[in-house]
């Protein structure tokens, strides 16, 4: 891991374990404020691949069918936490392939650590040239360097994800096994 991201991981005070209530009700949350701010997107962005999930409930909720993906590598393996190998700074791996000029566009990735990976978005947002462009994360954690429109909650916490649980086959020891 290099020197800025042990420096962020080192800020963090343990781990939060989330259900999917935990992420519902934080979602729900992000509309709440969205609604309050009279925001309706006419297009949905995630940041690929841990924004996906989120910007998926968050599309079903407003009933928005126009969401699309941006890919942006900042990891270079896939591990958890603090195992993390990250590269120096975030990379565009994939664009968008929907034409956003003069749109209202919303960007939504899981969580804001350092912000490089939103404030990377927000440059490249800029040239598409979309007519008005806000963030929305899950979680933003205090000291991040790019602070989003909407976010379900601010954590000192390092989050441990639902999804990021249904790996190797090994079922989540939190989900409930009903028996046939």
């Amino acid at each position: 891991m290099n020197k800025i991201a042990e420096e962020y991981y080192a800020k963090s005070e343990g781990i939060v374990n989330l259900s999917w209530q935990d992420v519902e009700q934080d979602v729900l949350g992000i509309i709440k404020k969205m609604k309050a701010d009279n925001f309706e997107p006419e297009v949905i962005v995630s940041i690929a691949r841990s924004g996906l999930i989120p910007a998926a409930m968050l599309a079903y909720v407003l009933g928005n069918k126009e969401l699309y993906v941006v890919k942006i590598d900042f990891s270079k393996t896939q591990k958890s936490g603090k195992d993390q190998d990250l590269n120096d700074r975030p990379t565009i791996t994939q664009e968008l392939t929907k034409d956003i000029h003069g749109l209202k566009v919303l960007v939504v990735d899981e969580m804001v650590v350092s912000g490089s990976t939103l404030k990377l978005m927000d440059m490249y947002m800029h040239i598409k040239n979309p007519a008005e462009v806000k963030y929305a994360v899950l979680y933003k954690q205090p000291w991040a360097g790019f602070t989003p429109d909407y976010f379900g909650r601010e954590i000192k916490e390092w989050p441990l994800y639902p999804w990021k649980e249904l790996k190797n086959n090994v079922l989540d020891p939190r989900a409930v096994v009903v028996e046939k």
